[in-house]
């Protein structure tokens, strides 16, 4: 019996071990996930800026840009938003 309940011990141990692991693989996913998300935000925030400036200096490239939001799939609320700001 003493046998027994040594593999019941370790079978235990191990079933905690990998409890801990799984929580630590979802925290370290949900970390990885947000610090995509912020990298993205980043991406599209510095784009976004470099491609306003150059309409602001080029008529020809803002109205290129105009096409291309034109014909974008967006919200509703996006191309609002876009239109009252003049882009659209």
């Amino acid at each position: 019996m003493d046998n027994g309940n040594v593999v019941n011990g370790k079978l235990e141990t191990l079933r905690r071990r990998e409890a801990a692991l799984k929580a630590a693989i979802a925290v370290e996913k949900v970390r990885q996930q947000k610090q995509s998300a912020k990298q993205d935000a980043r991406l599209f925030s510095v784009l976004g800026e470099a491609l306003a400036h150059h309409a602001s200096q080029s008529a020809d490239f803002k109205l290129m840009l105009q096409q291309v939001l034109q014909s974008a799939e967006m919200r509703d609320a996006d191309r609002s938003f876009l239109a009252g700001k003049g882009w659209m």
